[in-house]
């Protein structure tokens, strides 16, 4: 969670230094990773107020009738820095006999799904056995008995450190209560010695002395070991670590920023190139118009830029890139720039040699006069003319291929749809 509050830091302070002075996209970036911070903070600081353990080594029981849960913790002996994980069984709490006698109320009967637990089979029992106080939602209680308490006690733990190597047969009787019917089973199964290293000696020990203080009567908490044999336990809950994820998805997705922008800017580009050069012909053809009709350039340049700005502002038309870039270059007229630079610049700006052609031919007329002008002007929208039915031809070639893998993935639907009932009468 720290590590959450000091990129949250850096990145604020970074977006506010930076949002006038870097490109839009790295601001972007920036407030990417201080959203992945803030929610990976707020995260956190929600995950260490629910902790589990109180006064550093005591669990909360669950009240009788609700049963016991399980709480994965970790714990380190004092003085190292490697953590253990476990599994700690929180009991519900035990009543006295007057309450049990109260709340004793049976609803069905129902014994162990498996006796064995982690172990291979009833013939190798080599760790503890599940031993179960209640059936049914605690409803139905059980009775377990052993024939050989030195063997196997009465939570299913396997106490006997020294045993022989085929094993020792032990006998388990349970009796099952549900109000004032009750019914008997037994069974047989073979104890090997546990195979134990360090770290499962201690965990065993851990283990057993849980159990101890869970079988206590009237407690209203799971007293923590602090202490075995000769090792000090420092308690500690298993986090999430849900903070530091949520840091690192937010800078992961702020690293894909630039290419969703460049992608972005791909295809605003490529929809520009395509809307100039759909409308490369009628502003040719326009021009002239205009011009045969005995209009200066200038003047029909004009007429045409400021025609759809009149039909954008009554939202007569969407926006054009070719009329958008002729309003740029009247303007720049107006400010004061030469003409034939204009026209120049115009063509530019478009980023096509149809374009750039244009504005020369426009740039040439004030140089060399308006003869022939106007051929010129007309054999280019005829040409933009064919060219815009070859472009809506391959367009069209083009959303064909787009169609093909869903028609590809309808077809394979639709062999499915004929071929599997087909199969299956054949099994039959």
């Amino acid at each position: 969670m720290i590590v959450c509050g000091i990129v949250l830091v850096i990145a604020v302070t970074g977006w506010l230094w930076g949002r006038k002075r870097l490109k839009a996209e790295w601001n972007k970036m920036l407030l990417i990773v201080a959203a992945g911070a803030f929610a990976g903070l707020g995260i956190g600081y929600a995950e260490d107020r629910d902790d589990v353990i109180a006064d550093g080594n005591r669990l909360v029981r669950s009240a009788a009738g609700e049963g016991s849960y399980e709480q994965e913790l970790t714990f380190c002996v004092e003085g190292t820095e490697e953590e253990q994980s476990f599994v700690v069984i929180v009991p519900e709490q035990i009543l006295t006999r007057e309450e049990e006698q109260r709340y004793l109320q049976a609803a069905g009967e129902e014994l162990r799904e498996a006796f064995p637990g982690e172990n291979d089979s009833l013939n190798e029992i080599r760790g503890s056995v599940n031993v179960c106080d209640s059936y049914q939602e605690g409803k139905v209680t059980a009775e377990w008995q052993f024939d050989d308490y030195g063997l196997v006690d009465s939570a299913g733990n396997v106490t006997a450190e020294d045993l022989p190597e085929e094993g020792s047969l032990v006998k388990a009787t349970v009796t099952l209560f549900c109000g004032t019917s009750l019914s008997e089973e037994e069974f047989y199964f073979r104890v090997f010695p546990p195979v134990r290293g360090e770290r499962e000696a201690l965990l065993h020990e851990v283990e057993e002395l849980i159990q101890t203080d869970g079988e206590k009567i009237g407690t209203a908490f799971l007293q923590l070991p602090t202490q075995v044999g000769s090792k000090r336990l420092k308690w500690g809950e298993i986090k999430e670590r849900t903070a530091e994820k949520v840091l690192c998805f937010g800078c992961v997705l702020a690293m894909f920023v630039p290419v969703l922008e460049r992608s972005r800017q791909q295809e605003e580009q490529k929809k520009r190139d395509r809307l100039l050069e759909i409308e490369f012909p009628e502003v040719v053809s326009k021009m002239a118009l205009l011009l045969g009709a005995g209009m200066t350039p200038q003047a029909a340049f004009r007429r045409i830029a400021y025609t759809y700005e009149e039909k954008k502002k009554q939202r007569l038309c969407v926006p054009m890139p070719a009329y958008e870039e002729m309003l740029v270059a009247c303007h720049e007229m107006e400010s004061g720039m030469g003409e034939g630079r204009v026209y120049e610049r115009y063509g530019e700006r478009c980023k096509r040699a149809d374009y750039r052609k244009f504005g020369t031919i426009l740039a040439q007329n004030l140089r060399k006069g308006s003869q022939g002008v106007i051929l010129l002007l007309e054999q280019e929208a005829e040409n933009a003319f064919e060219e815009r039915k070859s472009a809506a031809k391959r367009y069209g070639e083009e959303a064909g291929t787009k169609l093909l893998i869903p028609m590809i993935f309808m077809l394979g639907i639709v062999m499915a749809l004929l071929m599997i009932p087909a199969v299956m009468t054949f099994q039959i």
